[in-house]
Parts: C-alpha cells; structure tokens; sequence
C-alpha cells in the first residue's frame, strides 16, 4: 500500500489538497448560480403579485356602484355581553354599530339589503349615500332575525344592482373580497380571503376568512370577477342582538348568499319581521351511534328521524304531536337527524305553517303546525312563596 500523501505549504504547515479546492470551487459555482437564479425569480414575483392586485381592484371596481353607506341618527343602545343580556352590561370597548354602516343595492327601484345588526341601536333617522353621492332619507322595511338581515327603501330610481353569484357556482377555495365603510372611510374598505365553506349554521351561510368585521357588515362579499356571493353578517345559532360578534376579524366569517336572500328578501321587501320558527318539542336522534351495536332488549327503530322525547309543547302540542313520535320530514325532506331538521326548520319564520311527517308506533302521519316564535312557548312563572327554612333537593 502506498504511503498517505500529505500537502505542505511553503511555511511548513499542512497545504489544501487539489481536489478539495476543486470541490469548494465548483460549491461555490452552484452557490452563485441558485443566488442568480433567485435573483431573477424576484421581478416574476413582483409581476405576478402586480397583476393580482390588479384583478382585486377591477373586482372592487365592478362592484363599488352597488355599495352603499349607511349613517344612522339617534340612537345609543349598546350591544349587551352574550348570555348577559338580563344585566344590560355593555361588552368591554365594543358598541352596536357605532359608525357608519354598509349596504348593497338589491333592485334598481330603492331596495337595499344589509344587516340588521346596523340597526339595533334603533335610530330615529337613516340616511343612505350611494356610489354617485346623493343623499337619500331611508326607511327601514323590515328585519330578519334568524339571518341577522335588514331592508331598506330609499326614494331613487336607476340603482346599479350588482351582479350575483348563484350558490351552485360557488367553490369551497375561491378567491373572496368583502367590502364595506368604517370610521375615517370614504370609499368602501377591502378585505381578502377564500371561501373556507359552505351551508354552514344551519345551512344559511358561506363561510369566508376573509376579515369580517361591523366595518363590513351589510356589505358585499365577492369574487375576483366581481360578482356579489352574499351579503357580510354576523352569525351564530342564537337570536340575541350581539350574536356571532365574537367572530368578527378572526378568519371565521360568514355572508348570506344569493339564493337564501332571494328566498326571504321577497316576504322583507312587504315589511315582515322574520324570526326563528319552533315546533315546541325536545328532540333527540333515533339512528344508532356509529360503533355501537343497539342492545338486543331494545325494539327497532321505527324510522330514521328525530324522536320526541318530551311532551310537546306549543304548535306541536295542538297539532296532535306526542312524546315518543319520530319526525321524519319537514315538507317532504328528510329529517334523519337534528342538524337536518334545524336546516329545514331554518328556511321557514315563526307564523309559518309547515308541513310535519311523523311514525307513531309504526304508523306514518301527517301534521300542519304553524311555528312559534321563542316568545311564544315562554310560559308566563307564577311567584311561589317558600318557607324560610325549606332547602331546594339537591
């Protein structure tokens, strides 16, 4: 075997072997390379973002003569914490709508769409300012409380209305923009996202990251083409004034589109409050949980729906409804579970009469209840005096 060669330099220490330097030499080449090819990554970058750009705002642009500001006069009711509505204690830094608000034009005759959470405040004076700033006294037609809608009449003819995005053309992953007035805001302020789903809460709403804030709320939210998806709200399953304002500017935002609003805008438009529809029953599901086989002593399930568990109150107590009944459709669509009926449940308002299948003891029927408000099935409490040394069970 040949002895280890080993390099000296002049001054007696060790010296670098050629193929070394070589190996460093062509690393460095490399180097240099991928920087010079990053290097000219960079302009193709800033070309692409400069043309994105340039698609958000001719999207704005479209849509822009459709948005319109709301200011309010009067008013000065403070938006109330969740589930402490009976203190009346105003949330930390938050009140209702304090500002100026956001609509859309829905027709060409006056018709504006917005959210009823601009109006809580109950001003006595509405003034609305379109895209060619006139200056309009408007009327407030009606609100929706279950979709946290509002509309309202202005004397103006010739609105540009927007165009709309069906709901079957929407796509979980597309480009979103929300737009809408805030305080210091002379034109419309834009908000960028996707679309993160759709037929959420209870199958009225898309849900969007865009930032979703009272500044928009009202507004539109819209696709790159700038066609209007749906109207910007805050939305959760409750009714109470200040629900779904926990969301807002967290990524979770929510718009009712197109074809929900064509739905209930009709019945607004003829000045019809719309709220929540109860059956007044307490309802569980009767498909067996997935995993777990039905005990051999229980009988089978009848149908799959949702069963009554308690003696029905209200319409479903005068509709003949009973305490072990299983609803299985709404209108003729199945109910297999309690988010199916919510769903159903959701597109009607109380006073609306619905058409209820059910199987009692094996037997298929019929029944038409008229939905109840919340206040409604609220049993008036007669006080009870209790002895002073009496202790509730525990």
């Amino acid at each position: 075997m040949s002895p280890r060669r080993r390099y000296y330099d002049c001054r007696g220490g060790l010296r670098t072997p050629p193929l070394f330097k070589m190996l460093c030499c062509a690393i460095a080449l490399s180097g240099a390379s991928f920087v010079s090819v990053t290097a000219s990554d960079d302009p193709v970058s800033a070309v692409a973002l400069r043309e994105q750009q340039l698609v958000f705002r001719a999207a704005m642009s479209r849509i822009a003569p459709a948005i319109v500001r709301i200011d309010t006069i009067g008013g000065a009711l403070p938006v109330v914490q969740r589930g402490d509505s009976d203190s009346g204690h105003a949330a930390p830094g938050f009140r209702q709508a304090d500002g100026p608000t956001t609509g859309v034009v829905w027709s060409s005759d006056g018709l504006i769409v917005t959210s009823s959470f601009n109006f809580v405040r109950e001003p006595s004076v509405i003034m609305v300012t379109t895209a060619d700033d006139r200056r309009h006294v408007a009327r407030l037609v009606a609100r929706d409380y279950v979709a946290r809608l509002a509309v309202l009449r202005i004397d103006a003819r010739d609105l540009p209305a927007p165009r709309w995005l069906p709901l079957d053309q929407v796509r979980v992953g597309q480009w979103a923009l929300a737009a809408g007035f805030g305080h210091g805001s002379a034109q419309p302020a834009m908000s960028v996202g996707i679309i993160s789903a759709v037929g959420r809460v209870n199958a009225l709403a898309v849900q969007t990251d865009a930032r979703i804030s009272p500044a928009n709320y009202g507004g539109p939210l819209f696709d790159i083409e700038g066609r209007s998806v749906g109207v910007c709200v805050p939305l959760a399953a409750t009714e109470d004034q200040s629900a779904g304002v926990e969301w807002y500017d967290s990524g979770i935002g929510f718009a009712i589109p197109f074809d929900v609003l064509r739905e209930r805008i009709e019945r607004l438009a003829r000045g019809e409050d719309l709220r929540r529809g109860y059956l007044g029953v307490a309802l569980e599901t009767t498909e067996p949980v997935v995993g777990e086989a039905p005990a051999d002593s229980q009988p089978a399930q009848p149908a799959a729906g949702v069963r009554i568990v308690d003696d029905p109150v209200g319409p479903a107590a005068a509709a003949g409804l009973q305490k072990g009944d299983v609803i299985t459709a709404i209108h003729g669509v199945a109910t297999p579970s309690l988010v199916a009926l919510r769903r159903q449940l959701a597109r009607h308002a109380a006073g609306d009469a619905v058409e209820v299948s059910y199987v009692r003891d094996g037997e298929a029927a019929n029944a038409a209840i008229v939905l109840a408000s919340s206040e409604d099935l609220v049993e008036p409490q007669e006080d009870e005096p209790q002895a002073p040394d009496t202790q509730p069970a525990p």
